[in-house]
């Protein structure tokens, strides 16, 4: 009872310390919950769209968990991401508790670093290691230089689950208890449905340590038996998620294989350290090959944990850490193999590495986006040995060394401030967005410009989504299909012919508005020549303008004004245009349409505005709707002299007193000083206002 005790309550003071250590490594993050997000908008937003995307949905519908409301029309669409489902227990609270996504993904991101250092110290304590010198494996794992070149990917910092479950491994075959055995299973299931990344990396190092685990001391029947039961509930619970995975592979397989190469290491990468690190970044400058080096490739491990590993590797004779050994050097070894990729260049030579064997015996290998991640693996072991290498130090008389190793170990990954960037709450976001909150109905959206090549800006797209609820066309994740792809190759070249065709192809399918977001670098000159254009074209209505979102209605098949209600006129007003026709319809009692067809006169261009009034038969007004044509999109300075404008306006009261309504009047005045322009027609006008007989047809 004594030695549970000394346990637990070692057990708490480490989860404290790595607790307090997170804080410190990741500082400001920790005061910054709330407004911003590490690095960048890309794949940090994604994964917090995704943490809140799951929230959501899990509480409300979920059968409905993997379809997105994004690439539409496409289903299953989480499954171009990874599922973070792992994860999504310390984001869930605060995101369900607060309705901020940025608070969950932070203290999701806060203890990716505290899994990963408890993880690693319960593994050099399940193997034979002392106390403080699992502590201090624990404490170097987290802040391991490499996890600093991947701070925008979350699943990956959660590699902590990996050595987590190999200790509970370690602890179940030495001891079968069905708690053991359940600490084992949650720990494979929190590492497979974290990321696919973790699933194929801890399942090759569960594999290598169980059979090294029966082959030094033997495993009992009973143990096989309960991780016969462990393997059954975890294949159960991984087959659920990975189905919609599955379905998509042959088409992932093809983009992976061209992302696999792209990323592939090369033998000085592991010199190169992130240039996040403050230390080590201007350092191994040099040694980050410019065209090459991106965060997927700077691998460096870290000089005390490869000292200490080295003197782990050779002093592992404790027969706790034997079958940790053989399992690391399995790890290490294919990890250093597959992260130099399918094709190794040597001199002029380029020769076949074990890469495309690998993924012809195992296909799920392609779910791995860059070759260089498998380093993640030597990483894991190297880190686990060293712990074994602290260990032996620690015991002997070179303590001083231990220590000094120790600190610089520490001071390698040391990489405080972490980059922070602002992110609005999404009460904040722009109107726009709110005013799509509040339209009825399910349709789809299409916001532009698209971003090309990069299009990870569009997560700040996804991120307002979680407020308006409104699916996207074009959108940001791992994958993406072919034809969203063709899709925005096209929208790059709006309003040109093939672009408007397309949206017009879109409307079709249920995508009712287009957003324009004038504050971007394609669009600043968009007012207003790039209005006018847009608002010429029938296909499109224009709503309004919130800044800085131009915004348009789709329509595939434009309204016409019928026929039957249509009534000729002729009325001129000055140089500026003519009337042909008009027509008037009531709809409801509270709403009624009105059609006007002009022709531009010669001198159409100015501040103008129209004026559009429903009168009764004493000429009292009822309902009125001023500005230019179509919604007011189509302003006076687009008109080309001699074209046809139809306008539609729809009149509304909520008195009901259009069905009083018995005469139109119709002026154009000019802006500010409200003057009417004058008008000449045979129909009676006053002041100015044209006025018109209508025959009421509902």
């Amino acid at each position: 009872m004594k030695g549970q005790a000394r346990a637990f309550r070692w057990s708490i003071a480490i989860a404290i310390a790595y607790g307090l250590w997170s804080i410190v490594l990741t500082a400001p993050v920790a005061f910054r919950m709330a407004d911003g997000l590490p690095k960048d908008w890309g794949d940090p937003l994604l994964n917090t769209w995704i943490l809140a995307w799951e929230t959501r949905v899990l509480l409300e519908r979920p059968w409905g968990l993997f379809d997105a409301p994004i690439f539409y029309p496409h289903q299953g669409t989480l499954a171009y991401s990874e599922p973070l489902l792992g994860i999504l227990p310390f984001a869930f609270p605060f995101m369900l508790a607060t309705g901020i996504p940025a608070l969950g993904y932070n203290v999701a991101f806060l203890f990716s670093f505290w899994t990963a250092a408890l993880g690693m110290a319960h593994l050099v304590r399940a193997s034979g290691g002392r106390r403080r010198a699992a502590f201090i494996a624990g404490l170097l794992f987290a802040a391991a230089p490499y996890r600093f070149a991947h701070l925008i990917h979350l699943q990956l910092l959660y590699m902590g689950w990996i050595p987590l479950a190999m200790a509970a491994l370690i602890r179940y075959v030495r001891r079968p208890r069905w708690r053991r055995a359940a600490d084992l299973t949650l720990a494979i299931l929190l590492m497979a449905l974290s990321s696919w990344h973790l699933a194929v990396f801890g399942g090759l190092l569960l594999g290598a340590l169980t059979a090294f685990l029966a082959w030094a001391r033997g495993i009992s029947a009973r143990a096989w038996r309960g991780l016969g039961i462990v393997g059954i509930v975890c294949g159960l619970g991984i087959g659920i998620v990975a189905g919609p995975y599955l379905r998509i592979a042959p088409a992932l397989s093809q983009v992976r294989a061209v992302e696999v190469t792209q990323h592939a290491a090369w033998p000085m990468d592991w010199l190169a350290a992130s240039p996040e690190l403050r230390l080590l970044g201007p350092l191994t400058a040099p040694l980050r090959a410019p065209g090459h080096s991106t965060h997927e490739v700077q691998l460096y491990i870290g000089a005390t944990a490869l000292a200490a590993a080295v003197l782990g590797i050779r002093e592992a004779r404790a027969r706790e850490a034997r079958p940790l050994r053989g399992a690391t050097l399995v790890g290490i070894a294919v990890g250093v193999l597959m992260a130099l990729g399918p094709v190794w260049s040597v001199g002029p030579w380029r020769i076949p590495g074990p890469y495309a064997a690998v993924v012809a015996l195992f296909p799920g290998v392609t779910l791995i986006r860059a070759s260089a991640r498998w380093s993640i693996l030597a990483l894991i072991g190297l880190y686990a040995m060293a712990g074994v290498g602290l260990d032996r130090l620690l015991r002997g008389q070179r303590r001083w060394m231990a220590l000094g190793g120790i600190g610089l170990g520490l001071l390698e990954g040391w990489a405080v401030p972490i980059p922070i960037v602002s992110l609005p709450r999404l009460a904040d976001l722009p109107p726009a967005y709110h005013w799509l909150a509040r339209q009825p109905d399910s349709f789809a959206i299409l916001e532009l410009p698209v971003f090309l090549p990069i299009d990870d800006r569009e997560t700040f797209r996804m991120y307002a989504g979680l407020l308006h609820r409104k699916p996207l066309v074009i959108a940001y994740s791992g994958y993406i299909p072919p034809d969203i792809r063709e899709i925005r190759k096209r929208l790059h070249f709006f309003p040109k012919p093939a672009a408007v065709e397309t949206i017009i192809q879109l409307a079709r399918i249920g995508v009712r508005y287009l957003l324009i977001d004038a504050s971007k670098e394609e669009f600043r000159d968009f007012y207003p020549q790039g209005l006018c254009q847009v608002a010429r074209d029938p296909h499109f209505t224009y709503i309004g303008y919130m800044q800085p979102h131009y915004i348009f209605e789709i329509q595939a098949d434009p309204d016409i004004p019928s026929p039957s209600i249509m009534k000729p006129v002729m009325a001129k007003f000055g140089n500026i245009a003519l009337l042909q026709a008009y027509g008037f319809r009531q709809i409801s009692p509270e709403q009624a349409e009105v059609w006007l067809i002009w022709t531009a006169g010669p001198d159409p261009h100015g501040n103008y505005s129209i004026a559009v009034h429903a009168l009764d038969e004493t000429g009292q007004l009822q309902a009125q709707r001023d500005g230019p044509p179509r919604n007011g999109g189509y302003l006076f300075d687009c008109w080309r002299p001699g074209e046809q404008i139809v306008d539609r306006r729809i009149l509304s009261d909520p008195a009901g007193r259009l069905q009083q309504v018995t005469r139109l009047g119709v002026a154009i005045y000019e802006w500010p000083s409200l003057e009417r322009v004058p008008v000449e027609s045979p129909w009676p006008s006053n002041a100015g206002m044209l006025i018109l007989p209508i025959p009421i047809l509902h």
